[in-house]
């Protein structure tokens, strides 16, 4: 027997999903808002959640990390009556186990309640912490979820394809599923795909014989042949000449191939892991990729998060490459000072785990004899970013967060079309408000930045960039506001 949480502000739904529960042989609760859903998920032991979407204290997939982190682990089925591709997509990125639109009924719920339940009983959440990783994790749950499939993907001999943004850990992953494979001892080879010499590609894959052409003064195994019994990991497959993807393709099916100038055939046993920074599904619309190519690499995709998505795993990684570079050369701990840590929140990190790992490469360097961390051992531009977006703030809260400068300077407020939006008739303060008394500035303040923010998002949605640079707002100082406002990017 299992327990289920239901979360859903409606009664009828509530009751009906009980219903199918019990019947099935498992132990249901239920919560009618988010933060009841929250708590009885963190208290107790929970194998299943159904989730609304639209809850009376906010957005049900902003609840699926909370669940999904919670003690137990559970399983998400987010159900909900305003279906949408987007809202799908994030739900599944998420992890969420299936998302279903109401109205519900009894096959609908039975289903992917019955197959969550066989996962959680089968022992199917196979705990990442077996993953030897070399000490790195993040916190975050679409990295967490990253590495439970990495080591899924290991014990198998399924092909494996990791994207993500430049610097994210793809080759750290690539590796880490090889150390922890049954094919750990055997070689690891990695292909650049794009450093290959475009006019001998297929040479130096798949080797040549002597005098196979001009140069080719000596027989050469190919990378393929290098890593036969182990893995081998084509780093930007979507560099990959188009030439040459048809000749891998076949390789990858029948694991056999032919020497550039050679008359026979050889067999290679490899398991493939790819990696890309590109959308190679894109590539593959606009006939840049293979479309079969790329159903035969993607057997397990992983996504990986870039840094910036979560505060925390960038303080891990510092500490663990800092910890790294400590212990290389034999020196005391270091101390990290909160401003230290609080430069680090502020940067964006661009360039992912491979630009902390070099920054703090640099740190060390710089700090060897001292003791403890502070901004200035730092990079330039590193301290540059968190000045300047502490400054931006520092302007936005004089000006109400409204980009008008004049509201920091005891102006009047505006009548008329052009005033503060959201009041009827678009004027702020007609004559006839005039008896009307005045709330608190600070409350005033609140509402329209409120009013505000709803309407950036209303308009921008989903297109970050677009909205920072509309509003003039710092990424950081956005993030703050929508905090304090319980707005999110993804909901309006």
């Amino acid at each position: 027997m299992g327990n289920v949480l239901i979360i859903d502000d409606d009664h009828d739904i509530r009751d009906a999903l009980t219903r199918v529960v019990t019947r099935l042989g498992h132990a249901a609760r239920t919560a009618a808002t988010l933060d009841e859903g929250r708590r009885m998920a963190g208290a107790g032991d929970v194998d299943v959640v159904f989730l609304d979407v639209r809850m009376p204290d906010g957005n049900g997939l902003d609840a699926i990390a909370d669940l999904r982190t919670s003690a137990s682990a559970p399983e998400v089925i987010v159900i909900t009556g305003w279906g949408e591709a987007d809202g799908a997509e994030r739900a599944m990125r998420q992890g969420a186990w299936d998302y279903i639109e109401k109205p519900p009924s009894v096959r609908t719920m039975t289903a992917p309640l019955l197959r969550a339940m066989e996962y959680r009983q089968g022992g199917g959440a196979i705990p990442s912490a077996a993953f030897r990783f070399d000490g790195i994790t993040g916190n975050s749950v679409r990295r967490a979820a990253c590495l439970e499939l990495a080591a899924k993907a290991a014990v198998g001999e399924v092909n494996v394809l990791l994207t993500g943004q430049t610097g994210t850990g793809k080759e750290l992953f690539a590796r880490a599923i090889h150390a922890n494979s049954p094919r750990s001892g055997q070689p690891f080879v990695v292909v650049d795909c794009a450093a290959l010499p475009p006019t001998i590609v297929e040479s130096v894959l798949f080797g040549n014989e002597k005098g196979a052409y001009t140069g080719a003064d000596s027989r050469r195994d190919g990378l393929i042949l290098q890593a036969h019994g182990g893995t081998l990991f084509l780093d930007e497959v979507g560099e990959l000449p188009l030439s040459a993807q048809k000749a891998f393709l076949r390789v990858l099916q029948e694991r056999r191939f032919r020497p550039v100038g050679g008359r026979e055939e050889k067999s290679c046993n490899f398991r493939l892991v790819a990696a890309t920074n590109q959308d190679l599904e894109a590539m593959s619309r606009q006939g840049l990729f293979r479309q079969d190519l790329l159903f035969r690499i993607q057997g397990i995709g992983i996504d990986l998060p870039p840094v910036r998505d979560n505060v925390d795993d960038v303080r891990l990684f510092a500490r663990h490459f800092l910890e790294q570079a400590r212990r290389r050369r034999g020196l005391p701990e270091k101390i990290l000072s909160e401003e230290f840590l609080a430069v680090l929140d502020a940067y964006p990190w661009p360039g992912n785990i491979r630009e902390v790992c070099n920054t703090m490469e640099g740190v060390f360097a710089l700090a060897r004899d001292d003791q403890a961390l502070h901004p200035v051992h730092l990079p330039l531009h590193i301290r540059v970013h968190a000045v300047r977006s502490k400054v931006e703030e520092s302007e936005a809260a004089r000006q109400g967060g409204n980009g008008d400068p004049a509201q920091g300077k005891g102006a009047v407020f505006r009548t008329g079309p052009s005033a503060i939006p959201g009041e009827a008739g678009g004027q702020a303060f007609a004559s006839a408000d005039a008896a009307k008394p005045l709330a608190l500035f600070k409350d005033f303040r609140d509402q329209r930045e409120a009013e505000y923010l709803r309407l950036l998002l209303a308009r921008h949605a989903g297109d970050m960039r677009r909205i920072l640079a509309v509003s003039g707002l710092s990424r950081s100082r956005l993030y703050a506001l929508l905090k304090k406002h319980g707005l999110s990017p993804d909901r309006v």
